[in-house]
């Protein structure tokens, strides 16, 4: 008897810490779970046009406390993505205007709204969106040389929204230098 409930207790604490290891607090005290992506690998440049700069936050939400502020550069600067959840939230770990000023080297998260890369000119056709990372299908073409939103990322991929349109944009189409054409 002794050993069941050894056991027990044992299986008990595992399940806490696993389940712990998966949650995170909210400000209010409440668990909410954070499903966040695989790594990712991908760069990306800031769009917020908030002169304050672009708040990031120690969990993805703005419920999320701010952490640090990457402060507005006419010029540009460009962010390391890290990790995403499904909220869009990206979870970035540099930034570092066009200049190469390191104005952010930790990990943050911020919204995937403030952040933008371009699509690359091949030709007039485009660039095709695919249904998911590592080539679904085709969900629609983004015009070449154009900036798109992102919403996420996963591995090298980057999941981005143009107009009315979301989809994942390969490597080879992406372009994160807002002040050259990566062709």
């Amino acid at each position: 008897m002794r050993n069941r409930t050894l056991f027990a207790l044992v299986v008990a604490a595992l399940a806490f810490v696993s389940s712990a290891s998966v949650r995170g607090r909210s400000p209010a005290g409440s668990t909410q779970k954070l499903a966040v992506s695989p790594t990712c690998d991908v760069r990306a440049y800031v769009v917020d046009p908030d002169p304050k700069g672009l708040n990031v936050r120690d969990a993805p939400g703005v419920q999320g406390r701010v952490v640090a502020v990457i402060p507005l550069d006419g010029d540009g600067t460009v962010v390391h993505l890290a990790a995403s959840n499904a909220n869009g939230w990206v979870q970035i770990d540099h930034a570092e205007t066009v200049g190469g000023t390191v104005v952010f080297d930790k990990k943050g998260w911020v919204s995937g709204n403030m952040l933008a890369t371009e699509t690359r000119g091949y030709g007039t056709r485009g660039v095709k969106l695919y249904a998911a990372a590592r080539k679904g299908s085709a969900v629609g073409t983004a015009p070449p040389e154009n900036e798109v939103r992102v919403a996420g990322c996963a591995g090298d991929w980057v999941k981005v929204r143009y107009k009315n349109l979301a989809g994942w944009l390969q490597p080879e189409d992406q372009c994160p230098n807002p002040v050259t054409l990566c062709n």
